[in-house]
């Protein structure tokens, strides 16, 4: 029976583009016939979770224009075990892992009146509350909402200020944040006097977060055009166009955000302005330099317990930072014997945050391949 190594994400967020970000990594070794239970008590071992009072939810994702499928069942596994034996390598088809406590609390009572008597399973009465009522509405998890309005419920707080970022570069004004914590959050206008504010709070002790009052009526004048350029920060420009660099193949210059920007919302920003917005974007789809560096360590740990007899060498400079790094498959080790005595080395100069340059190594086998 084939075993099949499964790289694991745990406590991680899902964003609003469907990617599992800010997690642990872990691996585990599965027989490809496993059963859910099986891949369930495999993961709860590995991670240390104790599935009396805890669920454990699995997810992966197939491709970038599907969104995650769950597994729940014997069925899920078999589905995913078929996928993953297109490319048994460790990193493809992660499983993506939340845990939560279970929410509901189950009494069970037993007839011990009746011969041979069976357990009845019934669910506790939970009275109605708020709360119940407050997931009625439908939840917004995109910051790109055009109407926004009283009784809105959206996912969190940042998606909340985001689409406030958002609805004012739409209708040009500007506000300033009067309150925030991690239950309320509250918005006036810059211009002393003004009426216009918005109010939203947490739904009792969740993440979500509902519209209270919201007063879209300005009192003050909007006809200052050093007002309405104030402040256009690049992270709101840059969640616009954020949809503009999903293809990696598509080319969208700073200039082409200045054009789109003056002619849809009428923004007039400048080169600097735009390139910085478009910095924001590819951080936002791509994630921080600096973050994939420090995922270095466990990526090259993972590579060497999954390819026993590669070369895997990181080294630091004096102050702890990354300074350069030597990856040698085991595969291309014991393959060298079998090829031609020369070696060709090609170098690409890296146009990332932290420049730097990337060299590989190549040879040819006996077939001239």
């Amino acid at each position: 029976m084939s075993k099949i190594p499964i790289k694991i994400k745990l406590n991680g967020n899902w964003d609003h583009y469907s990617r599992f970000r800010d997690f642990e990594v872990y691996a585990i070794v599965v027989d490809e016939n496993a059963s859910y239970g099986i891949l369930i008590s495999t993961i709860a071992e590995q991670l240390s979770i104790d599935t009396s009072d805890k669920i454990i939810e699995i997810k992966y994702i197939v491709n970038d224009n599907c969104p995650p499928m769950e597994i729940r069942n014997d069925m899920g596994v078999r589905v995913y075990m078929d996928t993953k034996k297109e490319n048994k390598n460790l990193g493809s088809y992660p499983l993506c892992i939340s845990v939560r406590d279970f929410n509901m609390e189950l009494a069970i009572t037993n007839d011990s009146t009746s011969a041979g008597s069976s357990g009845s399973l019934n669910l506790l009465e939970i009275p109605s509350s708020p709360a119940i009522e407050e997931y009625q509405s439908e939840i917004i998890t995109k910051s790109t909402q055009t109407y926004i309005e009283e009784g809105q419920v959206y996912e969190d707080k940042q998606t909340v200020a985001a689409a406030m970022k958002n609805f004012s570069v739409m209708y040009k004004f500007q506000f300033r944040v009067k309150r925030s914590s991690n239950k309320s959050y509250w918005l006036i206008c810059v211009v002393e006097n003004c009426k216009w504010y918005f109010k939203a709070t947490s739904i009792n002790d969740s993440t979500m977060f509902k519209i209270r009052s919201f007063s879209r009526q300005h009192t003050c004048s909007l006809l200052d055009e050093t007002f309405i350029q104030r402040k256009r920060t690049a992270a709101v420009v840059g969640s616009m166009v954020i949809p503009k660099y999903c293809d990696p193949k598509t080319v969208y210059t700073p200039k082409d955000i200045q054009t789109d920007m003056l002619s849809e919302h009428g923004l007039n920003l400048s080169y600097m302005q735009a390139w910085r917005a478009k910095e924001k974007a590819l951080q936002f789809l791509r994630g921080n330099p600096s973050d994939s560096y420090n995922k270095l360590p466990k990526y090259f740990y993972i590579h060497e317990e999954t390819y026993p007899g590669s070369v895997v060498k990181l080294k630091k400079a004096a102050d702890d930072c990354f300074l350069y790094t030597f990856v040698a498959l085991c595969t291309s080790i014991s393959g060298w014997q079998h090829c031609r005595p020369v070696v060709v080395v090609d170098g690409i100069f890296l146009k990332s945050a932290y420049r730097g340059i990337m060299l590989t190594t190549s040879t040819m086998d006996a077939a001239g391949k």
